[in-house]
C-alpha cells in the first residue's frame, strides 16, 4: 500500500460507518418527533407560553384593577414584551366575536397571526387586547424559521455529520492501518526477508489484530527455523556424500591403473554403494517423518511392537555380548494410533543407538509404562553417556557421538526418531542416567479404543 493512498476497504469502512451514523441520527430524530401526540420545536413552545402567560395576566389585571393597574404591570415588562402587546379602548363591543378570538390560550400547534381578547375592565368599559403572535415568532426565530434537512435541524445535522465523519475516519484508519502493516510484512516474507516482526509495533492495540501479529511473528520464526534447518541439512548431506563419492572415484581409478586389484576395487565400490544406499534410505525416512499427515495410520499394540524390536535386538546383540531386557505390565492396554512402520523404525534406531554404545557384559533396558494420557518408552544403556552440553543436539541430523564400537552411522537415526515422534503428536527427551549411560524416553498419545 503506497503512502497517502487508501485501499477500497478503507473507503468501505469509512462510508459505511458514516452513513450508518447519519441514518441512526435521522431515526432518533424521527422517533423523538413521533413521540407523543403533539410535538413542536422548543422555540415554538416558548412563544406559545409567553403569549398565554401575558394575555392571561393582562386580562386578569384589567378586569380587577382597571387600566391603571394594567399600565403598572406593563411597566415592569421589558421593551421586547411590550412591543408585541397592545391595549385599545373600544366605544362598544362588536355584536359577534369570532370564535378564535374568544380563546386567549394557544393550544399546541396553534399559531394564528395574532390573538385578540375582548375584556370588560373594572371601570365597566370595553377594551381590546391584541398580541402580535407572528411578530413574536419571527423575532424568536431571528427573522425566519430554522432550515432543516431530512427533518433534522441544521445544528444537529452539522454535529452528527461532522462527528460521525471524524469517528468513522478514525475507526477506518484504526482498522486498515494494521492490515496494511500485515500486507507489507507478507510482502517482505514473500521476497525472502524473514527478519520482519510485527508484534513489537502492534502490541499496544491489545485486540485480535495484535494476536494476529503475534501469530505472524511465530509463523515467520518457524519459517526461519525451517529454512535454516533445510540449509544446514543440505550442507551436511553434500558434505557426507563427498566422502563415499571420493572413495568410489579412488576405487575406479585404482582399478584402471592396476588391473590386478580390480576385485578389491569392486568390493570397495560395492561397500560404498551400500553406504550411499543406506544414507539415502535414512534421508527418505527422515523426509517422510516430517509430513504431518500419515497415510498409513492404524491402531496397534505398542507392546507387541516392542517385543518384536527386542527380539531383533537380542539377535544383533549376540556378537558384542550385550543383554537386552524388556519390562512392561502385560495386562495393561498399550494401544496407539499411527504409522506402525515409522514407529518401529524410531524404536529400532533408539535401541541400536544404545547397543552401539554398550560393551560386552552390559545391559540395555527397554521399559513400557502408562503416564496418564501417554505411553512412555524408555531405553537405558550402561555406556559412557553424552556430555551435558551435547544432549540438546543429539537429535539433530548428522550429529554423531564417538562410540566404543566401530559404528558407521551417519547421525540420522535419532533425528528420524524425533521427527517420527513429533509427527505422532508425541515427545522425546534424553538424559544421562544416575549410574551412567544414556536414557532416551519416547512418549506417544494413548488411544482408548
Amino acid at each position: 500500500m503506497k503512502a497517502g493512498v487508501r485501499g477500497l476497504l478503507f473507503w468501505k469502512i469509512l462510508l459505511g460507518f458514516w452513513l450508518t451514523f447519519l441514518l441512526m441520527s435521522q431515526l432518533l430524530w424521527l422517533s423523538f418527533s413521533l413521540y407523543g401526540k403533539h410535538h413542536e420545536p422548543p422555540e415554538s413552545q416558548a412563544a406559545r407560553r409567553i403569549v398565554n402567560l401575558q394575555m392571561t395576566s393582562a386580562v386578569s389585571v384589567l378586569q380587577r384593577g382597571g387600566m391603571d393597574a394594567l399600565n403598572d404591570m406593563m411597566a415592569d415588562w421589558s421593551d421586547k414584551d411590550r412591543r408585541f402587546f397592545s391595549v385599545q379602548l373600544m366605544p362598544e363591543p362588536p355584536q359577534e366575536i369570532p370564535r378564535s378570538e374568544l380563546n386567549r390560550n394557544l393550544r399546541p400547534g396553534e399559531f394564528p397571526k395574532e390573538v385578540i381578547e375582548w375584556v370588560t375592565g373594572a371601570d365597566g368599559r370595553q377594551y381590546q387586547l391584541r398580541y402580535d403572535v407572528e411578530g413574536l415568532r419571527e423575532d424568536s426565530n431571528m427573522g425566519g424559521p430554522h432550515r432543516n434537512f431530512l427533518n433534522v435541524p441544521e445544528p444537529m445535522l452539522f454535529i452528527a455529520g461532522g462527528g460521525g465523519l471524524l469517528f468513522s475516519l478514525f475507526l477506518a484508519w484504526n482498522l486498515t492501518r494494521p492490515m496494511g502493516q500485515l500486507r507489507a510484512g507478507f510482502n517482505r516474507v514473500s521476497k525472502g526477508d524473514l527478519s520482519v516482526r510485527l508484534f513489537p509495533i502492534m502490541r499496544r492495540r491489545h485486540d485480535e489484530l495484535s494476536v494476529v501479529a503475534q501469530d505472524f511473528d511465530a509463523m515467520v520464526e518457524r519459517l526461519s527455523v525451517l529454512v535454516k534447518a533445510r540449509e544446514e541439512l543440505l550442507h551436511d548431506v553434500s558434505h557426507e556424500l563427498r566422502s563415499p563419492l571420493a572413495r568410489l572415484q579412488l576405487a575406479t581409478g585404482l582399478a584402471r591403473q592396476t588391473p590386478e586389484s580390480v576385485g578389491q576395487s569392486l568390493d570397495r565400490i560395492d561397500e560404498e554403494a551400500r553406504r550411499l544406499d543406506k544414507m539415502i534410505g535414512e534421508l527418505l525416512t527422515l523426509s517422510r517423518a516430517e509430513h504431518e499427515s500419515l497415510p498409513d495410520e492404524q491402531y496397534f499394540d505398542l507392546l507387541g511392537l516392542l517385543e518384536a524390536v527386542a527380539n531383533d535386538a537380542r539377535y544383533e546383540a549376540q556378537i558384542p555380548g550385550v543383554e537386552i531386557l524388556l519390562h512392561a505390565d502385560k495386562s495393561g492396554d498399550y494401544t496407539v494410533k499411527g504409522d506402525a512402520k515409522l514407529i518401529r523404525s524410531a524404536v529400532e534406531n533408539v535401541v541400536r543407538n544404545a547397543l552401539r554404545f554398550s560393551l560386552q557384559g552390559q545391559k540395555v533396558s527397554i521399559s513400557l509404562r502408562q503416564e496418564q494420557d501417554w505411553l512412555a518408552i524408555s531405553v537405558i544403556d550402561q555406556g559412557p553417556g553424552v556430555d551435558a552440553g551435547k544432549l540438546s543436539s543429539i537429535f539433530d541430523p548428522f550429529v554423531r557421538v564417538n562410540s566404543p564400537l566401530s559404528g558407521k552411522g551417519y547421525g540420522l537415526g535419532l533425528s528420524i526418531v524425533r521427527k517420527v515422534v513429533l509427527a505422532h503428536q508425541g515427545e522425546v527427551s534424553a538424559v544421562n542416567g544416575k549410574n551412567g549411560g544414556l536414557e532416551l524416553t519416547l512418549r506417544l498419545p494413548h488411544w482408548v479404543v
